[in-house]
């Protein structure tokens, strides 16, 4: 396998820090959506079990985000190893 260029170890990089800051952003989007469940939650005397749908979806919605983070990831460390 050839040796990876400059350029491409950097453009990875790059894109590797853009998807964390995707999965940063998402992280903290999932983390206010389940204070306002549970706040609504205890409001409106819904049981503990309907905020399970909430981790679901999330999983669902970013899934994609998520595997490109780790794909990159995984990429990346390829590419340094060599």
């Amino acid at each position: 396998m050839p040796r990876p260029t400059v350029a491409e170890v950097v453009r990875l990089e790059l894109t590797y820090r853009k998807a964390r800051r995707v999965v940063i952003g998402h992280f903290i989007f999932f983390v206010v959506c389940c204070i306002v469940a549970l706040v609504a939650r205890r409001y409106l005397n819904f049981p503990l079990q309907l905020t399970w749908p909430l981790i679901a979806v999330f999983t669902l919605a970013f899934a994609g985000d998520l595997a490109r983070f780790f794909y990159r990831r995984y990429k990346l460390q390829r590419l340094l190893r060599t």
